[in-house]
């Protein structure tokens, strides 16, 4: 018997006994990492890959949590006009505005009224008109930025009055200063009132709510209200009487013109006029009206 022989064929059947269970572990190896390994990387994959959506779910909570400001207009001098059409203690008026600067108007004001109207006074019915009639430049001043303001200016007219004129009948009997008179059978009295408030032109203070020209872009309308008041001084009366008067009777029948007891009661009756209507030195200001920016 050849001893290599024997020997290198017993080295070759324990190479392949060998062999066999190695090349099967190194196969459950391979299969294992091959199954193991696609998801680790699947996974990595996957995590990676997938976007961050916090920064945006923040950034669109924000954007849908708070409103956008609203651009603004009229923020600069004469860049825009609003006009105003009102009703008030000063009639029918109209206000044009235009802005300053972001919280200052500058608006001017007109208005007119007219009435045919009587009054009784002291017995005596006077038939006359109401006029009311302004012209007014003022600054307004929005100091929050919104509706709020606070206006100071200049009444440059003043035309607010009343007048009246009446004719007595004869015999009448009318009230001046607490004395009785009576109008003349042959001369009877005819009687002339005037009052102006005030002197024509005066300062004006007030607040109000409301700008009729809004700052921001998308508003054109609004409502404006003001309160306030004017300082024209104390009232002008004015009370005439033309004719003569009489006793009771009838007789000692007097021209008014020469008869100084009735000039004095006449005097007195216009001071006590004033003095009752003195607090309309301060002539209220009180107005609501509809506004459009252009």
């Amino acid at each position: 018997m050849n001893f290599n022989r024997s020997y290198r064929s017993a080295f070759l059947v324990l190479c392949v006994l060998l062999a066999h269970p190695l090349f099967a572990q190194t196969a459950s190896t391979i299969d294992l990492v091959a199954l193991v390994t696609p998801a680790a990387v699947s996974e990595s994959s996957s995590t990676s890959a997938t976007p961050d959506l916090s920064s945006a779910t923040t950034a669109t909570a924000a954007t849908s949590g708070g409103k956008e400001a609203a651009p603004e207009t009229a923020t600069k001098a004469f860049s825009a006009v609003g006009i105003d059409v009102k009703i008030g203690t000063g009639g029918i008026g109209v206000d044009i505005a235009t802005p300053l600067a972001r919280k200052f108007n500058l608006r001017g004001t007109g208005s007119y009224f007219k009435y045919n109207t009587s009054i009784t006074e002291n017995y005596v019915t006077y038939g006359g008109d109401i006029q009311l009639a302004a012209g007014a430049l003022s600054l307004d001043w929005f100091p929050f930025g919104g509706g709020f303001r606070l206006s100071a200016g200049v009444v440059a007219y003043n035309g607010n009055e009343l007048t009246g004129n009446a004719a007595l009948n004869p015999n009448e009997s009318f009230t001046l200063n607490g004395t009785t008179y009576y109008s003349s059978a042959t001369d009877p009295l005819h009687a002339s009132a005037s009052l102006r408030l005030g002197a024509k032109a005066g300062p004006q203070f007030g607040i109000g709510w409301g700008n009729i020209v809004p700052r921001k872009a998308n508003k054109h309308f609004s409502v404006p209200i003001e309160l306030g008041f004017i300082y024209v001084g104390y009232p002008n009366v004015d009370l005439g009487f033309t004719g003569s008067t009489c006793n009771e009777f009838g007789t000692a029948c007097q021209d008014v013109q020469n008869n100084p007891t009735f000039q004095q009661d006449l005097a007195a009756q216009k001071s006590k006029y004033r003095d009752d209507l003195s607090p309309l030195r301060f002539y209220p200001i009180a107005s609501i009206g509809f506004g459009y920016k252009f």
